[in-house]
């Protein structure tokens, strides 16, 4: 009797930390709404920046905000690099993507720049100014097919990772309320219009070709709920590449909640982006906000297709290059590079003097070749004398203002703690078991010798 309640302690102490120890490994990060917010906090696998602008085609049902939170699930990529995408010249980053504990709090020092230039897109329709063009993150094409009519123009992203999933697909019905323009009214009349996504200047002067075969059939509806007055439309089927559902549920503004389901299908110029995996769900948690996206389908191809279109993180001296405003951080770089720049300089320097005299004879090639190599045996002199200076400035460039300690619940102190635990139980585990088997062969042995 007691070696069975032995065991099941054993068993249930076991159980406790396999359920405890996948919460310890998640990454913590800070849940609320502003770019200067530190309250609550979440767990997920990693931390997320975005913005939340509640729409309904053009018309605005709130002011949009900045909302931090964790993002889990399948979708998500495990290697995510940490970097935040900047609109040109902005001081603050509209969209943050890291990897550790409490890394979604201002400043942003530790993750990477990236800007982000804005597309010029064709603009078509009521929404649309005298120009005819409009600047946005994302152009549309927005097509009706009871009515045949369509519009053109730019979207920025309004929901955390949905829009991002669905760049370079033509949806029905639209996966976000911000994706119709003027020609929905309600959710019945958005079930049979159709959105296209792309990302390049002026990639919707025409609505994008589907080229790719469409072997899933997918549920299709619409519903949602704004000013506390619900609205849905029927259910009916449509064929796509992919299955979608979008879910939004929200305490800011006036859309409270947002449910689609339809499906997707993916023009050439689609890509997928980098922190993203081509199926499966991904889910946004914070304060105010709730959303979860999901893109299925059992078309391998479609999984190698879309895989083969992921973005390929850029080299970060490349995207340094290209910072207007290049930052004291990066003053060792900048110097290699100038460097490198006044070496080829002096090679075209050099092959201009060839052009112009042609008959130069075997001893002036011959000297110059010496005052070359005198000249490289210099410079690298001058770079080994630079070399220590380097170092040690790097131990003062990236230093930053001290900050209060992280409380003891890390990870790796969770952790250790776990594995001692499992250990101290399978130790006592084999003790308790030695002495029941002891007091086993005592009483055998004291039956034995008292018949």
């Amino acid at each position: 009797m007691r070696l069975n309640q032995s065991i099941s302690i054993y068993q249930s102490f076991i159980l406790l930390a396999i359920i405890t120890i996948p919460s310890c490994l998640a990454v913590k990060c800070y849940d609320c709404v502003g770019m200067d917010c530190m309250g609550s906090f979440c767990n997920g696998d990693a931390c997320m920046i975005s913005q939340y602008a509640p729409r309904w085609g053009t018309t605005s049902l709130g002011d949009p905000k900045i909302v931090k939170g964790c993002i889990k699930g399948k979708m998500i990529d495990e290697d995510i690099r940490d970097h935040c995408e900047f609109a040109e010249d902005a001081k603050d980053p509209f969209t943050c993507f890291c990897k550790g504990d409490y890394c979604n709090k201002k400043p942003f020092k530790k993750l990477e720049r990236e800007d982000v230039e804005l597309l010029e897109c064709v603009c078509n329709g009521e929404h649309c100014n005298k120009d005819r063009t409009c600047l946005g993150e994302l152009c549309t094409y927005v097509y009706d097919h009871e009515t045949g009519k369509y519009e053109q123009g730019c979207t920025n992203a309004s929901v955390p990772l949905i829009e991002r999933r669905a760049i370079g697909a033509c949806m029905i019905p639209p996966i976000t309320g911000a994706m119709h323009h003027t020609l929905a009214k309600s959710a019945k009349s958005l079930l049979k219009v159709e959105s296209c996504l792309c990302a390049t200047s002026f990639c919707n002067s025409q609505k994008p070709e589907i080229k790719v075969p469409e072997k899933e059939k997918c549920r299709a509806s619409v519903s949602q709920r704004a000013f506390d007055v619900p609205s849905s439309s029927s259910n009916v089927t449509c064929e796509g590449e992919y299955c979608f559902t979008a879910t939004i549920k929200a305490k800011i503004g006036t859309l409270q909640e947002y449910t689609t389901y339809g499906c997707a299908s993916f023009s050439e110029e689609g890509g997928l982006p980098e922190e993203l995996n081509p199926d499966g769900c991904a889910t946004f948690s914070s304060e105010k906000l709730e959303v979860k996206t999901c893109f299925r389908t059992k078309d391998k191809d479609a999984i190698e297709r879309a895989l083969a279109t992921k973005e390929v993180p850029k080299r970060k001296q490349s995207r340094r290059k290209s910072q207007k405003k290049p930052k004291k951080v990066e003053t060792e770089e900048f110097d290699d590079e100038e460097e490198e720049e006044e070496e080829e300089e002096e090679e075209e320097e050099r092959e201009e003097k060839k052009k112009e005299s042609p008959k130069v004879t075997k001893e002036k090639i011959k000297e110059r070749k010496e005052k070359e190599e005198e000249e490289e045996e210099e410079k690298e002199e001058k770079n080994e004398k630079k070399k220590p200076e380097a170092t040690t400035a790097k131990s003062f460039i990236f230093e930053k203002p001290t900050q209060p300690p992280i409380p003891d619940d890390s990870n790796t102190t969770m952790i250790t703690v776990f594995v001692l635990l499992i250990l101290c139980i399978l130790g006592s585990g084999i003790v308790i078991k030695f002495e029941l088997h002891k007091k086993l062969k005592r009483s055998n042995y004291d039956s034995v010798a008292g018949g």
